[in-house]
């Protein structure tokens, strides 16, 4: 590398334009080293400034209603060491701390099921629990959430541990060097999420969010096995983890904010029919049947379906699947205006 004296000398004789640009560029280029050798995340639980949530916090209002698991191997390049087995689907329903945990494996996958749907709130949303035993023994999962279990969004992720030297099964990781992967946390305290991280990705409903899903993160740093963070930057946590517990550990996700519930809208319903502008939902509640109908800005009905009350259903809800635009939407001798932001 050259000197600082050398380097000056060659940056006197540069023209002055070329100056300019040599100057920013290595402006900048120190400016990201050193903002990347200094970034720190919050701390551990129970730390100042730490983000972790206790499982019996009262911000907690739901919790997953269905699981599905796709196990992973005890040790990803070992295809005979055969697949994670601790817990089962059950285990990652309900409550934090009331079912157990289920073991992923290398790369194995969580996908879980919530009804109401998870919505954006102010601050966190929802919060993954898992069931290291210690602030410093992470293992770690990436999350993405989905409207409708086919279009996914991933969180944006970020690992600063390094990865020139291999984290062992029983290696530490600091949580300040880790933002955005579930994991982060000791049990009982779960890693929470912000669904306005992804307020700019289009394929989902941040307002409707039905689908939760956990991989876990291979953490050799091995190229050919290992996992990236959203920089690119290979995830270092433990690894090998040859056993039935082997990989992420999933207890639980809790759930902050939710879109509303039947008895709650059903005290919000002034009349016959009403339109939820969050959910993108019409209500209709009346004591007979009648027709919906549904007209375009040019006065043309688009939609028109009878409907009738349902036996322990007096409210009834339904989402137009029609094109981004205003609409007015009629129910017996009422009408309201629409607006629908998204295309169905």
């Amino acid at each position: 590398m050259q000197s600082l004296p050398a380097l000056l000398i060659y940056f006197q004789y540069l023209p002055v334009r070329r100056q300019i640009r040599t100057a920013m560029l290595l402006l900048s280029t120190c400016w990201i080293f050193t903002n990347t050798a200094l970034a720190q995340f919050a701390p551990a639980a129970g730390k100042p400034g730490s983000t972790a949530i206790k499982a019996d916090s009262s911000c907690f209002i739901n919790w997953a209603s269905k699981c599905h698991i796709q196990r992973g191997l005890k040790q990803i390049n070992v295809p005979d060491s055969g697949f994670a087995s601790v817990g089962s689907e059950l285990s990652a329903i309900g409550p934090a701390s009331s079912n157990g945990v289920v073991s992923l494996g290398d790369g194995g996958i969580a996908t879980l099921t919530f009804n109401p749907p998870i919505t954006n709130g102010e601050g966190f949303d929802f919060a993954v629990f898992e069931n290291t035993f210690l602030d410093t023994f992470l293992e770690l999962a990436f999350v993405e959430v989905s409207s409708d279990s086919l279009s996914w969004a991933r969180f944006p992720n970020t690992s600063l541990t390094q990865n020139t030297q291999q984290t062992q099964a029983f290696g530490f990781t600091q949580p300040t060097q880790i933002h955005n992967l579930a994991g982060k946390y000791r049990h009982p305290y779960g890693t929470p999420f912000d669904l306005q991280d992804l307020a700019m990705m289009s394929n989902i409903r941040i307002n409707e969010i039905r689908y939760v899903r956990l991989i876990d993160v291979v953490g050799s740093i091995d190229t050919i096995w290992g996992k990236k963070d959203s920089y690119q930057n290979i995830i270092n946590d433990p690894w090998p983890t040859p056993f039935p517990s082997s990989g992420f550990d999933l207890d639980a996700v809790g759930v902050i904010h939710q879109q509303a519930g039947m008895a709650v809208i059903q005290n919000q319903i002034p009349r016959a029919i009403w339109f939820d502008q969050q959910t993108e939902t019409l209500f209709i509640a009346s004591t007979h049947t009648g027709t919906l109908e549904i007209f375009n800005v040019q006065g043309i009905r688009v939609f028109g379906e009878s409907h009738s009350i349902q036996s322990g259903h007096p409210i009834q809800q339904f989402k137009p699947t029609l094109r981004a635009g205003t609409y007015v939407a009629k129910y017996g001798n009422q009408s309201i205006k629409i607006i629908l932001t998204s295309t169905r």
